[in-house]
């Protein structure tokens, strides 16, 4: 929090941003050397600036494999001369020493001295002179083992390692190169699965005590791709095939005959790395706003992806975090002296204190889904009521020459018309494809500061709505105003609801029908007298104990298979002759309990089962449709009057379903 509160101080000395406190604002998320968004040029909002480069690690915030830059994030680029070795520490990787030092595996290079051949500095080098005494354990004699961990997966393509100029007689004439993906855990190996029970010898094909003792001590099973024996260049190059590998291991025999030298070891790896991830800090939002719309802009290749999800909650921290007592299993969420657990205080605990973490679901959301990337002129944000603190995390995916970029995140927020909007529908239980009186019942929290509410929307997503019938206040009939009556929307003008009516429940009486098992109604309220504000969401709860559904969602009575349902061709008879009356025939029909998409075909065919005219061919959700026949055929002709058949056809993943109805064609 006192990072965050810095970082506004800052921001606003400069004066990159302002604090809104009344009406829209629109939060920005990088793109720090754009001109503010149009709303703000505008005089229509507020502007808050958050930067890519913030990240606080107290404050959750986290990047890996990217170029940071104020006015983007994208995948780490590398060039085709660009080596990886010199790097491998910011990206969390090491050369033989960070990873854990196998106190058994003397054949390891000591850390200053693999530091002569990762520092990109090619005057100084790692050597060792002919007559070494050779290091042996039961036996078996060790050599030399350069270990480079690089961090992540890279598709490398070279690996290159040489000696210093003037020095090229000290070349290595016998050496191994292994390399490694994953841990074996990573990879879920071990040697029961990969030799069967009770074996002895050597079944991972190990080469020496060196090979083995990755595998035994650092989880690792290297692939000793090559061996040269005979080797007389002081700069030897290796191409490989490009697969994604994290470690590879440079291996010298003991030899006796000759001095030997490693100046620099180089890995390169040309193009986008293939994972790469971006978590923003817990942004603090100032105060508890209802969220509105989403936007980005940015670039993606066709075989890059950039998967953006958000969270909302209402405190700096998303998570709980226990610490263990030692009694038996008992954990809890204070430290010694009872104080609630933060994460900066659990990362202090001792490693055996840490107890669970798990997640504060009554203060935060969930993660909301994957955002479609095409839909960046603006998506609403996912999110329950209004919240205080928002959180960001983009998942980046490349190929090696198809990349992406992220310039900023954009969205939307206002002040809460309440406090807090609980609701329910009843029945929550109906039959499918019959109309049904609906009763939404919204219980409002209005505190001092909200400004309350004077319209109610109610939209569904799987039904059907009609008309509103009554709106009640507190138990009473009130009067209002339809502004809008459709298939998938109700809005409806009602008294202003403000304090002096809190807790007041309201309710709206509506006509409609459900297509499919589980149809949400989804209730938003606004204030005309600030129509720029975000319509704030009602949420699913206890609005009534009158009422028993504590829900949104109307389930159906009906679960059998039926998906194609109520074909109604109307009178059955038309007149396509161009002069107004009845020149076209609906074909009204109803899908039930889809919960995705499905190929839906509707056709006329004659008596003999031909084709005349294929009215529809795509996909079709749960719901009412209509489609409509102008009486013509597929070449555009009318057809001539007599009997024909009109067929719908559902495919699911159930199986086909079909209804057939009689059409008389008359001039």
């Amino acid at each position: 929090m006192v990072a965050s509160n810095y970082l506004l101080v800052a921001l606003l000395s400069v004066g990159l941003m302002s604090v809104a406190v009344d009406g829209l604002t629109v939060y920005r998320l990088g793109g720090a050397d754009l001109p503010p968004p149009p709303e703000v040029e505008a005089g229509q909002a507020d502007y808050v600036q958050f930067d890519w480069a913030d990240l606080d690690a107290d404050l959750q915030g986290v990047g890996s494999f990217l170029t940071i830059e104020p006015g983007s994030i994208s995948p780490l680029f590398f060039m085709e001369d660009q080596n990886l070795v010199v790097t491998v520490e910011d990206r969390g990787g090491y050369v033989n020493t960070g990873g854990g030092t196998c106190g058994t595996c003397p054949g390891w290079v000591e850390a200053e001295e693999t530091a002569l051949v990762s520092d990109g500095d090619p005057t100084t080098a790692y050597y060792e002179v002919s007559g070494s005494e050779p290091v042996f354990v039961r036996n078996e004699r060790y050599g030399k083992s350069f270990l480079i961990d690089l961090g992540g997966l890279f598709a490398v393509d070279r690996i290159r390692f040489s000696t210093r100029a003037g020095n090229e007689a000290n070349y290595i004439e016998h050496f191994y190169l292994w390399t490694n993906a994953l841990t074996n855990d990573e990879a879920g190996i071990n040697d029961l699965d990969l030799c069967g029970a009770g074996r002895t010898d050597n079944c991972l094909g190990f080469i020496g005590r060196d090979h083995r003792l990755l595998w035994k001590f650092l989880d690792l099973y290297f692939d000793p791709f090559l061996e040269i024996k005979e080797n007389t260049r002081s700069t030897v190059e290796v191409d490989l095939t490009g697969e994604y590998i994290r470690r590879v291991n440079l291996h010298v025999p003991s030899q006796q005959a000759r001095d030997w030298e490693i100046a620099e070891i180089e890995i390169f790896a040309p193009g986008y790395v293939p994972n790469a991830y971006y978590t923003s800090n817990i942004l603090d939002l100032g105060r508890e706003v209802t969220l509105g719309t989403l936007r980005w802009s940015g670039q993606k290749d066709a075989a890059a992806k950039i998967d953006i999800r958000s969270q909302g909650g209402n405190d700096t921290d998303p998570n709980i975090y226990w610490r263990k007592t030692f009694r038996g299993d008992e954990q809890v969420v204070y430290d010694e002296n009872g104080r609630l657990l933060t994460l900066r205080k659990y990362n202090r605990l001792e490693v055996s204190e840490r107890g669970k973490i798990t997640r504060d679901a009554e203060n935060w959301d969930f993660w909301s889904t994957t955002y479609d990337f095409a839909d960046s002129q603006g998506v609403e944000l996912s999110t329950t009521r209004p919240r205080r603190y928002l959180q960001f995390q983009m998942d980046f995916s490349s190929d090696i020459t198809a990349g992406s970029r992220l310039d900023y995140l954009e969205w939307t927020a206002s002040p809460p018309a309440a406090t807090a909007l609980v609701g329910e529908i009843d029945p929550w239980q109906v039959e499918t494809a019959q109309v049904t009186q609906f009763t939404y019942s919204i219980r409002p929290t209005i505190g001092l500061d909200d400004p309350g509410f004077d319209r109610l929307e109610i939209s569904v997503n799987g039904g059907r709505l009609l008309s509103v019938d009554a709106v009640r206040i507190g138990g009473e009939d009130v009067e209002f105003t339809p502004v809008e009556e459709a298939n998938e929307r109700l809005v409806v003008a009602v008294p202003k609801v403000d304090i002096s009516r809190t807790e007041e429940v309201v309710e709206v009486d509506f006509n409609g029908e459900i297509f499919r098992f589980g149809a949400t109604f989804n209730g938003h309220v606004s204030n005309s007298e600030t129509p720029q504000d975000i319509q704030q969401p009602v949420q699913a709860g206890d609005a009534t104990a009158l009422r028993d559904g504590n829900t949104l969602s109307v389930q159906s009575l009906l679960l059998g298979d039926e998906v194609l349902s109520a074909l109604d061709l109307g009178t059955g008879v038309f007149t396509p002759n161009d002069d107004g009356v009845n020149d076209g025939l609906d074909i009204t029909y109803d899908l039930l309990k889809l919960v995705e998409p499905a190929q839906v075909v509707v056709e006329m065919r004659d008596l003999t089962g031909g084709i005349v005219r294929q009215v529809y061919d795509d996909l079709g959700v749960a719901g009412r449709h209509k489609r409509r026949w102008d009486g013509r055929d597929d070449s555009g002709h009318k057809v001539g009057p007599g009997i024909y058949i009109c067929r719908v056809e559902i495919e699911t993943e159930k199986g086909r379903q079909q209804r057939s109805g009689v059409v008389v064609v008359a001039y």
